[in-house]
């Protein structure tokens, strides 16, 4: 896992004592709301999403966890009950490592508390960009946001992009429903941006994408400003 390179020999040996792995059928929970954290867990394969109430009082995707990424480390930390769940998208295996364990081996390495740190740092950073681009973008900007950081992440060079989850989690997750999260998608098709296959998207204009963020970027800095200013005190919340 990545946040585990650079741990020393007896801190792999605390971790190792904790640790088992869970294997998981599409749709099966990792743990539920209002339960006590029994650990952190690192996807090893599949995806998990992280789910939670919006204010209409439906289930959304909050987050989606792929391969060597990892979740539970708010509870793992507070103690406190979770107030978010957690279902696998597709048969998943995850590494899961008792909260003691986790807990003795930041104390024994300081390097390894710190890369925790700054990884819930980054989450936070990138629930609140997600607040930002859901709470007064377009549906079409929304989407175009979404493409373009799934290839910055992307290793490969060739512009393609395989969805983490089904359409409909990906459409949850930007707030939006499945229908028009697929007609954006069958626009942009249309207009030659895309080529999409299932959960396969060839992005043939990344320019297009950027044009389609940028035009509606100065006028609605200070209306998402304002949402994302509101909305950052559930941030913990929905973390995990």
């Amino acid at each position: 896992m990545p946040m585990l390179r650079g741990c020393a020999d007896p801190v792999l040996d605390v971790l190792e004592k904790g640790a088992q792995f869970v294997r998981l059928s599409s749709g099966a929970s990792v743990f539920e709301r209002g339960s006590m954290p029994s650990g952190l867990f690192f996807v090893r394969s599949g995806a998990v999403r992280l789910m939670s109430l919006c204010p209409e009082g439906r289930p959304k995707v909050v987050e989606i966890f792929e391969p060597g990424g990892m979740f539970g480390e708010i509870g793992v930390f507070t103690g406190q009950p979770y107030r978010t769940w957690t279902q696998a998208i597709g048969a998943a295996v995850l590494i899961q490592v008792s909260r003691e364990r986790i807990l003795e081996a930041v104390a024994m390495d300081a390097a390894l508390s710190n890369r925790m740190l700054a990884a819930v740092c980054a989450r936070i950073q990138r629930l609140i960009d997600a607040i930002s681009s859901t709470a007064a973008g377009t549906a079409s900007v929304r989407v175009a946001n979404y493409l373009l950081d799934q290839l910055a992440r992307t290793p490969r060079g060739d512009a393609c992009i395989v969805l983490p989850a089904p359409k409909k989690a990906i459409a949850s997750l930007l707030n939006l429903t499945p229908e028009t999260f697929s007609r954006v998608l069958r626009g942009l098709m249309e207009e030659g941006t895309l080529v999409v296959g299932g959960r396969r998207i060839h992005v043939r204009d990344r320019a297009r994408l950027a044009g389609m963020v940028s035009a509606e970027a100065g006028p609605a800095v200070s209306v998402v400003t304002a949402a994302a200013s509101s909305a950052a005190r559930s941030i913990a919340a929905s973390a995990g």
